[in-house]
This record gives C-alpha cells, structure tokens and sequence, in this order.
C-alpha cells in the first residue's frame, strides 16, 4: 500500500500518529498546518520558548481546544483525542505517553541533542529538522535508535532526504554516483552577518540568524555533511567547489578533470550556485552497454554521466512522509548508519582574539567549513556543532579553521554524546 492508502486507513479507523512538536518558528508552524490536513496524523502537543508563538501555531489552523502544561505529568489527565498540548519546556515533549513521534525544529544543536536522545529513551521515533545536530551527533543518535527499537531520521523535505531519494532510486539499478549536490539559492558571501542581512531578512519575513546560515554557506555544509555521512559519500575538496553552473551543464561540471570537469575524485557531495535551486541532483554512469543505449534513446543524455534531477525541495511541507515512514515502517528516510565520512568545522569569520566567545550558528564570529572526517581528526579540528559559547585559548586568524586546542568548550549534553560517538567510531 501507498503511505496515503494507509494514513488514510488510520483516518477511517479514527486513529492517528500523535506527533510532538519542539520549535515553533516559520518550519514549525508549516509542519502543524500542513498535519492538519495530513490524514491520520495529527500534532498533539508543541513545545516552545516563546509559548505564544505555541499557542499561535494552533490558533492559525482554527484549533482552540489546547492548554498549557508545565510537565508531562500534567498531560495523562488530558484527553487527546479532545484536547491538546503547549509548553515552554521542550524537554516536556519527549516524556508525553501518549506520543508516537517527536519532531525537532529548532535548529539548535544543543537542545536537539537532548529531545532526540530522550526521544529514544522513552521510546518515540525521533525526526530531525534540525540537521546541525545531526551532522555533529547522528551516527550516534542512530546507532541508539537501532538498539531501542525505534526510527531515528532526518525528515524529508530538506534537501539531504530528497538528494538521498534520487540516490537510492539510481542505486537500486546499478547505477555508480559521481557526484550529487543542491543548488544554493543565494551567492556565497561566507563574511555575512545578522547585521548585514537584516534589511533582506526583513523584507523576505526571516530571522536574520536564519538567512545568515544560508547566506554565509553553513547550512550548505551541514546539508551536505548529512548526505555524505548517509551515504558513504565524502567530499572532493575541503568546502567543495560550489561552481557557478546551470542545470544543463551539471554533467559537464561534476565529471573528473581528465574529461573537461572539476573532479579529482568520483562519489563525492557538492553544491552548484546558478538555476539549479531550489532542486537537488546526482550525477551517475552505468557501466551496461544496453543501458546506456537505452539511457539515450530515452533522450537522458549522451553519457557517459547522467543527470537525475529534481527541481524542488518542499522543506516542512514532506515532513509527515518521515513521519507515516518511520511509524508505518519502521524506515528513516535519511540517517548515518555507518561512520561518518565528513565533518562540519568551524571557520574564523573575522579575527578572533584570545578571550572571545564564540557567539552561535548564523552569528557574527564563525561559519562553517566541510572536510573529511579523518582529516578533520588528525588536525583535530573544532566541529561545527560543538562551538557556541567555546571560550577563545588562542588567537585564530581570519578564514582559518578553529581546533579543539584554541578553545575551552563549554560541557554542554551535545559534547557529552559526541563523546560518546567518538568512542564509538574508535
């Protein structure tokens, strides 16, 4: 059966997928609409810091019949198929019984830290909007799911979920990956600040924080990172290329430089900045002779490399197929179930001096870098998801990547399961 026939089964059956909600920003609120209209599924409690942008993520879709909570002993006297669920506590949400899925969108490392990892603990099935997390601790998180019995995944939606779609679909036919990537949607400008972007932010209805993830390339690191951990992928070069490119030339682009492209190595993740986004792309060759006869007369191309493309990617929008996967299936749409092969780093984005605190993701301090996992071990470099409020030991000049020797961390829950992750890889 389709995801749709079975949600829809539930549906007649008056029975749903209780979903918790941790985050209630622009993706948030668009998860709890769309649920709304999702049958079979429903958002049953939302944790928030600000609760009432809580209570507005209900309100917007016509729900009225919700209260507040200050604990999750609070929630087994509520009916909720009646009634539902807000609080400032994010840490509430995963202790909920009668919840069948949490997500996290907040996009802070820390705290999806701690609701992915209890998730698991009590049970639930865990989806990650926040990749930041992932990239610094999934490999961990996931190994634990497998162990408890429940789905840890990255939802669909954001480009590593849709890349990793068209991967497995090339894969199931034998196809070899040369490269896939995402287009990005603005310039790279890797010195951009909440400061500089806020006029842009404020016409385009952002947080400024948020638009400078994008805008200085970090959240292309992290979405990359995601897919190559997923996948066994690695990277060609630290940050990868990024070239200005179209669609039409991808092929020509993401070949190996004997053949007129940018490539030293095959089976690598990069970004492309041109028409390409909001899509996403792998570029593949079949060694079958009929097959690339057939790949030709199907007007594919002319090979040897192929492009699969995708020309969208709908964020918050395809999160219940995670969702109805990881309940209905037990499958995660994207997790690393192997050690990774990449690390997110941390980069100077200005002069930092001795005594300095790195400020947060999307700040005015660090940006993120991409470079292989046991390069980024042997110099023993700073991960991305590890660095807010790192105490500056030494100073590091602009443009280079901060180690774990220039830094006094702080002992976050983040830090202890990186640990953790860490002895696991060993």
């Amino acid at each position: 059966m389709f995801i749709y026939d079975e949600l829809k089964s539930l549906e007649i059956q008056n029975r749903s997928i209780k979903v918790g909600l941790v985050g209630a920003g622009f993706m948030g609120q668009g998860i709890v609409e769309v649920m709304e209209s999702t049958p079979g599924m429903v958002v049953a409690a939302i944790a928030d810091i600000n609760i009432e942008r809580a209570a507005f993520s209900f309100q917007a879709v016509n729900v009225t019949n919700f209260k507040e909570i200050k604990s999750a002993g609070e929630a087994r006297s509520i009916n909720f198929s009646e009634e539902r669920v807000i609080s400032s506590n994010y840490r509430v949400i995963p202790e909920i019984d009668c919840l069948d899925f949490i997500i996290e969108a907040t996009g802070v490392p820390e705290i999806g830290a701690e609701v992915a990892y209890y998730s698991i603990m009590n049970g639930k099935h865990i989806g990650m909007m926040n990749v930041e997390t992932d990239v610094t601790i999934g490999y961990y998180l996931n190994t634990l799911a497998k162990k408890t019995g429940t789905v840890y995944t990255v939802c669909t939606g954001d480009e590593p979920a849709a890349i990793k779609e068209i991967y497995d679909f090339v894969k199931t036919f034998g196809f070899k990956v040369v490269a896939c990537g995402k287009g990005k949607n603005n310039p790279l400008e890797v010195s951009a600040t909440p400061l500089t972007l806020e006029k842009k932010a404020e016409d385009s209805g952002l947080n400024p924080r948020m638009l400078t993830e994008f805008v200085d390339g970090s959240k292309t690191m992290v979405e990359m990172s995601c897919v190559a951990n997923a996948t066994g992928l690695t990277i060609d070069r630290r940050n990868m290329h990024g070239p200005r490119t179209q669609v039409d030339k991808l092929t020509e682009v993401f070949t190996l430089k004997e053949r007129g492209g940018i490539l030293m190595n095959e089976g690598v993740v990069d970004y492309a900045i041109g028409d390409i986004a909001p899509g996403v792309f792998v570029v593949a060759k079949h060694e079958g002779a009929l097959v690339n006869k057939t790949l030709q007369y199907l007007k594919i191309g002319e090979g040897p490399n192929y492009l699969f493309y995708r020309p969208y990617h709908l964020t918050n929008i395809e999160v219940p197929v995670s969702v109805a996967s990881g309940y209905l299936y037990k499958k995660s749409s994207i997790a690393a179930s192997s050690p990774p092969t990449t690390e997110v780093i941390t980069i100077a984005k200005k002069n930092l001096e001795k005594g300095e605190n790195i400020d947060y993701i999307g700040g005015f301090t660090v940006y993120a870098g991409l470079e292989r996992y046991d390069y980024a071990a042997k110099e023993h470099l700073l991960p991305f998801g590890l660095c807010e409020g790192a105490k500056l030991t030494a100073t590091v000049e602009k443009g280079k990547p901060v180690t774990y020797d220039q830094v006094e961390i702080k002992d976050t829950f983040i830090l202890g399961l990186r640990k953790l992750q860490d002895r696991l890889y060993g």
